[in-house]
């Protein structure tokens, strides 16, 4: 069960795109070392324009952090050998217009209960910066924004909505009915939202973020296909580019 989803950064802009921008090849990624057994790395652009190196940079400090995750797990354990770090990651999306990737974290370092969560990163291509929901989802849609912190400290942020709240809640009801023990977190009007394009699934990833420990297994995910995002007005450019992603492959298959 994946655990609170993170979306990095509501900061930075991401204008809308155009037809033109959607009909871009996918970005090329270069595979990099694993940082440690168990905890992969962060493909790399391969393309040497100011937003791909923008984008590397922001990768290079992500594996960086994991690095120093990993050191501080094993400085608070019992045993160094005690610690247990592990990082998997998938690529949600390599273009067009947007590169996105989820990660899942495993962390237990000795404390009372294993820290697990899930970390999703979007990016603008046309700039390197992190995707701004604002920007990109009707102005009615969003009710506020909020950020907090990933288990190796990376700032995530969430967006609390209630029309994406409520297909999620018929979204997932309709695949299987709504464990009773998550009705009022899930139901909550404060509720904070993960957000990631999924071309995979053809649409938007919808899943509840930031929840308490005990509750954490309520966080599934959700797919809300273009077809219904275009009736609510979401962005065109971030809709065509998805379908193209969709038609073109251009997403891990063994996402999970």
């Amino acid at each position: 069960m994946r655990a609170a989803a993170a979306v990095a950064g509501l900061i930075g802009g991401v204008l809308g795109m155009t037809g033109a921008a959607a009909a871009q090849a996918p970005a090329d990624l270069k595979p990099m070392p694993a940082i440690a057994k168990d905890i992969a790395a962060f493909p790399r652009l391969t393309a040497t324009d100011a937003a791909a190196q923008r984008i590397n940079r922001a990768l290079d400090k992500l594996d960086s952090r994991a690095r120093s995750t990993l050191k501080d797990c094993r400085a608070d354990a019992d045993k160094p050998s005690d610690a247990e770090f592990s990082r998997s990651i998938w690529v949600t999306m390599r273009g067009p217009a947007f590169l996105g990737f989820l990660v899942g974290d495993n962390l237990d370092c000795g404390g009372a209960h294993p820290n697990a969560g899930d970390m999703v990163l979007v990016y603008d291509l046309a700039n390197g910066a992190p995707v701004n929901w604002r920007r990109l989802l009707p102005k009615e849609m969003v009710q506020s924004t909020s950020t907090d912190t990933a288990i190796d400290g990376t700032a995530v942020a969430f967006v609390t909505s209630t029309t994406l709240q409520s297909l999620y809640l018929k979204a997932a009801a309709a695949t299987n009915p709504i464990d009773p023990d998550c009705r009022d977190v899930l139901n909550d009007p404060a509720l904070k939202l993960n957000l990631w394009p999924d071309p995979k699934g053809g649409g938007l990833a919808i899943e509840p973020g930031d929840l308490v420990h005990a509750v954490q297994a309520c966080a599934d995910s959700v797919v809300i296909r273009t077809a219904i995002l275009r009736t609510l007005g979401v962005n065109t450019g971030l809709l065509d580019a998805i379908d193209a992603a969709h038609a073109g492959g251009f997403f891990d298959k063994d996402e999970p």
